[in-house]
């Protein structure tokens, strides 16, 4: 029986794979943006552009915000980088509930009900005195099959070891597709393609 959370990192595989993206040309790039593989990862980027007195760009996202992968296999969720400090979450939700608009994203219902499932006191934002306190949250089956289903990661010093990457077993079956959400950054919205 395979358990629904795996520890552990990426396979060599999707690592030189993940490598090979940042300085592909944009054809092979774009080769890149759907990973097919039983194993496939799902990395959090974060960077930040701004012009002092004209605007602050916020370019967190899920790389690839697409992954295709069997029924029964696993999704490591973890960052690009060592020097990312904001906790995010991978959750499973009901296409209709990806906030499409700015005032959406800014009054995410769905995004208080991911984050009353994750942090010690429901309600409030995370942080110190706020940590996340359940990184798996499990709506359905063991592993992500159903809207409510979550996994959480943190690379904050100070964070518990072992929460900077997870591997979470894929059970919904065959033909479905599951759209996630960051419940923490509403933009950062993707899908599984389970086969």
């Amino acid at each position: 029986m395979r358990a629904a959370v795996v520890a552990g990192g990426v396979s060599a595989l999707v690592a030189v794979a993940v490598q090979l993206a940042g300085g592909a040309s944009s054809g092979a790039r774009a080769a890149l943006r759907t990973t097919t593989a039983c194993g496939a990862t799902v990395k959090v980027h974060e960077q930040v552009k701004f012009v002092v007195n004209r605007y602050v760009q916020d370019g967190m996202r899920f790389v690839p915000g697409t992954v295709t992968v069997k029924s029964g296999c696993t999704v490591t969720f973890g960052f690009a980088s060592r020097d990312q400090s904001d906790p995010h979450s991978l959750s499973i939700v009901r296409k209709s509930d990806l906030p499409k608009t700015t005032a959406q994203m800014e009054n995410c219902r769905i995004c208080r009900q991911i984050g009353a499932r994750l942090v010690k006191h429901p309600g409030e934002p995370p942080g110190p005195n706020n940590p996340i306190v359940h990184w798996i949250v499990n709506a359905g089956n063991p592993g992500l099959d159903v809207p409510g289903d979550s996994v959480g990661i943190l690379e904050a010093k100070g964070a518990p070891r072992g929460h900077s990457s997870v591997t979470v077993l894929v059970s919904a079956p065959s033909g479905r597709t599951l759209y996630f959400i960051c419940g923490l950054h509403p933009w950062m919205q993707g899908k599984i393609v389970v086969t």
